[in-house]
């Protein structure tokens, strides 16, 4: 028999070994993995999710605390009464429609205290002081002067501990809030760059031209006139110098408006790669500032006389 040689076998490759294969895997993945953790928007999904850990705890052991100071409240309002009594039935919604109201007002001081607002109004802190006020009486009151029996030391302690720690914890929770957007705002996302310009053209290669040739072609010189008088200018004053040395000026400071340095850095870069004045709406979609801040950052990267008059 004759042997024929398949010219497609002879070109397949080798099969690689298996280990060789998983490691070849295992070194793709390695590197997929490493891309991703260079990307700054890893870092906005690692506070995501750190705000939501931490929220649904919270709100577990708020929730626990609530049920507990309820109780006392229902104790305090209805009292003797049985459950054939309305009053009874509705005794049990008195201390959540409180704990409701104080967690409203909280939530709100967490949106301005995330957009660096300060809140002035002595009614806010009335109003959070009354509302920890009657849950903390209302919870008191019953074991200070129980029905039957004496007084208890642990109930005691726990009526007035329970209630204390419901109230910081309702105002621990929008704290939480705001610094998780603070500290997601501050993330710089990389901007995209602009594409690079063509490269120039090659110059042309010079024409050898031969030497016959350029001597013909070459004209006579022409005849040399003599130099003229170079005048020199007058010295300018110094008064005048001082003002071009003060145009340029250094960039503006960002000192005061609350944004951190990260984020400073990329109003920066946005506004050297800008060919015109920068603006607010630049500034919002860039960074996702307020609009109030992001006017007081544009005012201060316009020049003086951008719009025709000083400031």
């Amino acid at each position: 028999m004759i042997a024929v040689n398949n010219p497609d076998t002879n070109k397949r490759p080798a099969k690689q070994p298996r280990p060789v294969r998983k490691l070849s895997k295992r070194l793709d993945v390695a590197r997929q993995l490493h891309d991703l953790e260079q990307d700054s928007a890893l870092e906005i999904v690692e506070i995501e999710r750190l705000r939501v850990s931490v929220n649904r705890n919270l709100w577990t052991f708020l929730a626990i605390g609530l049920f507990f100071t309820t109780t006392g409240v229902h104790d305090f309002l209805a009292g003797d009464l049985t459950p054939t009594n309305p009053v009874w039935w509705g005794s049990w919604g008195v201390e959540p429609c409180l704990a409701g109201i104080l967690i409203t007002v909280l939530r709100w001081e967490a949106a301005m205290i995330a957009r660096d607002i300060k809140i002035d109004s002595r009614v806010v802190d009335w109003l959070k002081r009354f509302l920890l006020g009657c849950t903390l009486i209302m919870n008191v009151v019953p074991v200070l002067m129980p029905r039957t029996g004496g007084i208890s030391p642990g109930m005691l302690a726990a009526h007035v501990m329970v209630p204390v720690l419901v109230f910081l914890l309702a105002e621990v929770m929008p704290v939480v809030q705001a610094r998780c957007m603070q500290a997601r705002r501050a993330v710089a996302l990389p901007t995209n760059t602009p594409a690079p310009a063509p490269a120039p053209a090659p110059a042309p290669a010079p024409v050898t031209v031969p030497a016959a040739v350029a001597e013909a072609a070459t004209p006579a010189p022409a005849p040399v006139a003599p130099p003229a008088p170079v005048k020199v200018p007058a010295p300018i004053p110094v008064a005048l110098v001082e003002p071009a040395r003060d145009a340029v000026a250094e960039p503006p400071a960002l000192d005061g408006l609350g944004i951190p340095a990260g984020m400073q850095a990329q109003i920066r870069r946005l506004v050297a790669d800008l060919d015109r004045p920068v603006t607010a709406v630049d500034i919002q979609q860039a960074t996702r500032l307020p609009a109030s801040i992001a006017s007081k950052v544009a005012d201060r990267f316009t020049p003086a006389t951008a719009n025709g008059y000083t400031h």
